[in-house]
């Protein structure tokens, strides 16, 4: 989802940004490293095309990040098109609906409450803000759900993203946190 027909027609109906048939990339500088990258901040970032120096990158919120929020409600860009901005400068919020869970008991039966809250999407390195996902500021409840949606397109430097975690570093660390957790939610236990 992070490269999509329509990304093509906003900059100027280019299919080079997107690659051949075959998926791989027919871009600028040939094959584009398309893994997924992602912050410790539970970014989920994507280089969808190079020129040069130059790369422009799909920034989401990564599977963890949706996982401690609920159902996205609205989508806020904070940052504007167009504008530079700085490593972990705050670009989109994502307004969130859902359930928590408050409390169980010594049968493992747990009481939910409702939350709500504010998932902030920060810059994952310096760069120009591109644009915005338009359906997911549209209508976020039914285009903002999960890894694969992206909410802003950023460029900057191609090496860039080399700072970022990769998919294997970053599941460590999402282990390392729910090992956390659970060991705080039963430090508070009698």
């Amino acid at each position: 989802m992070f490269a999509t027909p329509a990304h093509a027609r906003a900059h100027g109906g280019h299919a080079h940004a997107h690659g051949g048939e075959d998926g791989a990339s027919t871009c600028c500088d040939g094959d584009v490293d398309r893994e997924p990258r992602f912050t410790r901040t539970h970014e989920v970032v994507t280089r969808t095309h190079t020129h040069g120096e130059a790369s422009m990158f799909a920034v989401g919120i990564a599977g963890r990040g949706f996982d401690l929020m609920g159902d996205c409600r609205r989508v806020e860009p904070v940052a504007q098109s167009g504008a530079m901005a700085r490593r972990g400068e705050t670009l989109v919020k994502a307004h969130w609906d859902g359930f928590s869970r408050s409390a169980s008991d010594e049968l493992y039966h747990a009481t939910w409450a409702n939350a709500s809250g504010v998932r902030e999407v920060k810059m994952p390195f310096d760069g120009r803000v591109v644009r915005f996902n338009v359906e997911a500021l549209k209508n976020p409840y039914m285009n903002v759900r999960g890894p694969d949606t992206w909410l802003v397109e950023i460029a900057a430097a191609s090496d860039s993203s080399n700072t970022l975690l990769d998919e294997d570093a970053y599941e460590v660390m999402c282990d390392q946190e729910e090992v956390d957790e659970m060991d705080a939610a039963n430090a508070s236990y009698p």
